[in-house]
């Protein structure tokens, strides 16, 4: 089954590396996947780039500048007509409401994924957005949720729709194997202490991601634990704000490691992994740190609980509550045997929930039901006896 995957950008993120992820499993799930920037080239947001081409897909651009962009519908048209695909596949707030429209003009079934947390708390702006968002996506066959905090988040704020689902991201296991004894050495190029305690933050450096609370927290964990070491691995517009808290003192035991893609081998370095987030819809980076073994400490925001069990596989404090989080950090790097006892139950937990090649055998049976759905109504017989749209 040929599928477009069309994606506000590829900026660094989550979502677009789920895209390079999810290709190195398609082909066995019956899946030939394109995917297509809705943003232009010469926007500069490509960072992800060489994820995407190293997974062997070969990414376009359908230059659409902006959401009000008049030409955006027809150039979004003839990209999917172009592609050939079967289905076509939107994710993230601008693909998911211009897609749609396109997908209809071009005949081709779409499905779309929101990959935030609807919030009520936002600008007016950002909420009309959200709003066109989930009414365009309600055209297509199926509106996707990353988790059910998100689907219920959209529900207390818009009438839910018959098309929502909640369909959790996959990881691939394989590539994120628990450590048999003590955490591996870093790999070349982070300046971690030999056989100091990493505690790894693995996130885009944006503001909603609360990492100012962890440097808040850093003082109170080092007294505890002198030599523990906060590592801060990747990019974003938040990095230089970050990096002014933390000043130049080489002895805070706080290093930034930049964007990485060795994200496996510094996991497997790392003795706890830590997520001080403000809003989630699903966490990846927590999901990939379970998979390798890592016992967790995150906030109660959003989808995070569906990927951590507090007291099973981590703890879980409230957001903004440097205090807490420096406690519960303190306490899981004393504690060795809980540690263990978290990080196998955490592997566990990313086996039954999270599993790569499941999810992408879901995402086959949904494109699946999405083209059936549409050839049915394509049908004469079908045609003739159909009623007028909801």
């Amino acid at each position: 089954m040929r599928i477009l995957q069309i994606i506000d950008s590829f900026s660094y993120g989550g979502a677009e590396r789920l895209l390079a992820t999810l290709n190195s499993v398609a082909p066995a799930a019956g899946l030939d996947m394109t995917v297509t920037s809705l943003a232009p080239a010469s926007q500069g947001r490509n960072a992800s780039l060489p994820v995407l081409e190293a997974a062997g897909l070969r990414p376009a651009y359908a230059d659409v500048h902006k959401l009000l962009d008049p030409g955006g519908v027809p150039k979004l048209t003839r990209a999917i007509r172009e592609s050939g695909c079967e289905v076509v596949h939107a994710h993230l707030g601008t693909s998911a409401t211009l897609v749609p429209i396109a997908a209809r003009v071009a005949g081709v079934p779409c499905i779309s994924t929101l990959h935030h947390l609807p919030r009520r708390k936002e600008q007016l702006s950002d909420r009309v957005k959200n709003w066109l968002q989930i009414q365009s996506a309600e055209r297509g066959h199926a509106l996707v949720f990353v988790s059910d905090a998100a689907r219920h988040a959209a529900a207390a704020l818009y009438r839910p729709h018959r098309s929502w689902r909640t369909l959790h991201n996959g990881v691939d296991l394989t590539s994120f194997n628990p450590v048999d004894g003590p955490p591996e050495p870093m790999p070349e190029g982070i300046d971690v202490p030999p056989g100091a305690p990493v505690v790894s933050i693995v996130a885009a450096v944006r503001e909603p991601k609360g990492h100012e609370y962890a440097i808040a927290a850093w003082p109170k964990v080092r007294a505890q634990v002198p030599d523990a070491t906060l590592l801060i691995v990747g990019d974003g517009p938040h990095l230089p704000a970050l990096r002014a808290l933390v000043g130049d003192d080489p002895d805070t035991g706080i290093v930034f490691a930049g964007a990485r893609e060795d994200v496996p081998a510094i996991l497997r370095g790392s003795t706890l992994a830590l997520l001080p987030s403000l809003t989630e819809a699903l966490p990846t980076s927590l999901i990939e740190a379970a998979a390798t073994g890592l016992a967790v400490v995150a906030t109660t925001v959003g989808g995070t609980p569906e990927t951590v069990e507090h007291g099973q596989t981590g703890i879980l404090v409230e957001p903004r509550d440097a205090e807490a989080l420096g406690a519960a950090v303190t306490d899981l790097l004393i504690d060795s045997a809980r540690r263990a006892q978290y990080g196998a139950a955490g592997r566990r937990l990313a086996e039954d929930r999270f599993d790569l090649r499941r999810w992408a055998g879901r995402l086959a049976d949904l494109y699946a039901e999405a083209l059936g759905a549409d050839q049915r109504r394509s049908t004469p017989a079908s045609r003739a006896t159909a009623k007028p749209e909801e």
